[in-house]
């Protein structure tokens, strides 16, 4: 993995009415145009699967729509960004989680994308100027601590 470079032509992924976003200050995503840009460049995407870990207090959002888990259909592949070097994000597909979960269902197929292909759908101006330090820290932490600890296959949720 290497250190980010900020991009000073950044332009922020600005969600529409009726666009899907998820996550928080200052790092938000635009899940519809995401799943656009992945449908469209399947080529450039790592598809492979998420390990489900077992159903506890806690593994699944407060907030999902517990009317919709039923419905979701767990074919599709949830989407992970690489947020850190050593760690995933699920920043699509917490409803197919939350089924896959409660129905035993021990892996589902993910969309993986890099460092570099998730940030163009951060929807703040700031993020990738808040990003690229956070990121590059992260690298100094793994170059530091070599062989304590490492990156192992795919995430589990």
């Amino acid at each position: 993995m290497s250190r980010l470079i900020e991009n000073p032509e950044f332009i922020p992924c600005t969600p529409v009415e009726g666009d899907e976003v998820l996550g928080g200050y200052p790092f938000r995503w635009n899940i519809t145009t995401a799943t656009a840009w992945i449908e469209a460049n399947l080529e450039q995407v790592q598809l492979s699967v998420v390990q489900i870990g077992p159903p506890e207090p806690g593994a699944d959002s407060d907030s999902l729509d517990a009317d919709f888990i039923p419905k979701a259909d767990l074919s599709k592949p949830v989407i992970m960004v690489r947020m850190r070097p050593e760690v995933f994000r699920l920043i699509d597909g917490n409803h197919r989680v939350a089924k896959a979960r409660r129905s035993g269902v021990k892996e589902l197929p993910a969309y993986y994308l890099t460092a570099e292909q998730h940030r163009r759908f951060f929807t703040l101006p700031e993020a990738d100027r808040l990003y690229v330090p956070y990121w590059n820290e992260k690298i100094d932490l793994v170059e530091k601590y070599r062989g304590k600890w490492a990156i192992v296959g795919e995430a589990q949720i």
